[in-house]
């Protein structure tokens, strides 16, 4: 998040100092980056006092909303408002939901969620997951299966977009490192980047510009003060 946020903070300076002519000192703090990006955790604290308790895969302000168990893995749902609860519970056959107190309006559901959850996730086991998926989406109930990490990159999209690619690992070694590239420039405009080099390859290039000479460099190199390849 720190790196995110000194992204940000480095293009609104460079914008300013376009306009205005003057240079920034950039200030991000790893633990205010972390902090502000916890969102409404914080503010609820901050304007309201509470404190947070740990919810797992729940959504604290609203139910159901979170991870449920179906016939062939975990789905998510975020069945935030009340026109998709309704929905919800016609979908999998449960209306009789809608009609007990427990359940009946959002801050209720809220305080009997985990009675709530059981009873979702006895009828989610009629189907997949990806059935469910398919089924609460159309009907406008959003809901997601819950992907392993080799399932998420093999998602079309990510494969269409070239979001993992093959680079060389060394210049001379032959073998290949396998790096995710998040695309946000439309553009082509950057040059593909290259094996990262070996140990030392560009020493000498590099304290040459400095203004070193060969012979300083060669020196520097038999005593161990600099790796030259």
């Amino acid at each position: 998040m720190a790196g995110i946020t000194a992204a940000f903070a480095i293009s609104a300076a460079l914008v300013a100092q376009r306009s205005t002519g003057r240079g920034r000192f950039i200030d991000v703090s790893l633990l205010e980056s972390t902090l502000a990006a916890m969102g409404w955790v914080v503010s609820n604290h901050l304007n309201a006092g509470i404190l947070p308790e740990p919810m797992g895969n729940e959504n604290f302000t609203a139910a159901p909303s979170g991870t449920f168990k179906t016939k062939t893995g975990p789905l998510n749902i975020s069945a935030n408002e009340q026109k998709q609860f309704e929905k919800l519970c016609q979908l999998i056959g449960r209306p009789d939901l809608l009609s007990e107190e427990r359940f009946g309006e959002r801050h209720t559901r809220n305080l009997h969620r985990a009675a709530l959850s059981d009873e979702i996730n006895k009828a989610l086991k009629s189907k997949s997951a990806e059935e469910w998926e398919e089924i609460f989406n159309a009907a406008g109930v959003p809901a997601g299966c819950v992907l392993s990490v080799q399932d998420a990159l093999q998602q079309p999209q990510l494969v269409e977009r070239r979001f993992v690619e093959n680079r060389p690992l060394a210049p001379t070694e032959g073998q290949q490192l396998r790096v995710t590239r998040p695309r946000f420039l439309l553009d082509e405009g950057f040059p593909k980047p290259s094996a990262p080099p070996l140990l030392g390859a560009d020493t000498a290039t590099w304290l040459e510009r400095l203004g070193y000479t060969r012979a300083q460099i060669d020196e520097m190199a038999d005593r161990g003060v600099v790796r030259v390849a």
